[in-house]
């Protein structure tokens, strides 16, 4: 859901200040830290790479985080909150029914910039960190998202694939280049999840 990615404002809009003194709030270096890494990867996250742009010095970064490494921990956990557990909130407030709430989740999904998602998914591939970090975000997605489909009257073993599928499916969307998505064509792709009404020849392809 990349992908539960954020409400459409807080995935699209990397804010921070400028001018401020050297004890910037948490917040402005984590803002900074995920569009940095959301638009030059890893690679990108040295401490002055990020100070000079909000015109402070070291000292305001030691202020708030031991080192980099502990940086790279708050970064992986703002991503966690922001891009899913934020999203869910949001999806939970604002609607009633499986249906719709899917819908909502998948519009705000496939608006969101997917840069950030994909540097950290690349990311994971070189460090046990960023590794665990992912792994504990898909898993809380693919709960979420498992429990709608299976509020819709799917089995909780075939929400589960289904859940899967379309999370993987999310994520293909995003590397592979195209264009946007239509309403029309996210209600196409939502019709196969909405009917758990099975074809009787699908038991045979159960494992």
């Amino acid at each position: 859901m990349e992908i539960l990615a954020s409400t459409v404002a807080i995935v699209n809009t990397f804010g921070y200040g400028r001018g401020m003194d050297d004890r910037l709030n948490r917040q402005h270096w984590l803002d900074a830290g995920l569009e940095r890494l959301a638009s030059h990867g890893p690679q990108g996250l040295p401490i002055m790479a990020i100070a000079e742009p909000l015109g402070v010095t070291k000292g305001s970064f030691y202020w708030h985080f031991r080192d980099q490494r502990e940086y790279a921990a708050a970064l992986l956990a703002e991503w966690e909150l922001t891009r899913t557990q934020h999203i869910i909130d949001q999806v939970e407030r604002a609607v009633d029914g499986a249906a719709v709430k899917l819908r909502n989740l998948m519009s705000v999904t496939v608006a969101a910039d997917p840069r950030l998602a994909l540097a950290i998914r690349s990311w994971a591939s070189t460090d046990p960190l960023v590794r665990k970090a992912v792994k504990r975000v898909d898993k809380k997605r693919l709960a979420y998202l498992s429990g709608l489909i299976a509020a819709l009257g799917w089995s909780d073993d075939d929400a589960a694939t289904l859940a899967r599928w379309a999370h993987g499916a999310l994520l293909g969307y995003f590397i592979l280049e195209g264009p946007a998505l239509t309403e029309a064509q996210i209600d196409l792709i939502l019709s196969t999840l909405a009917s758990p009404n099975k074809p009787p020849s699908a038991q045979r392809y159960r494992t």
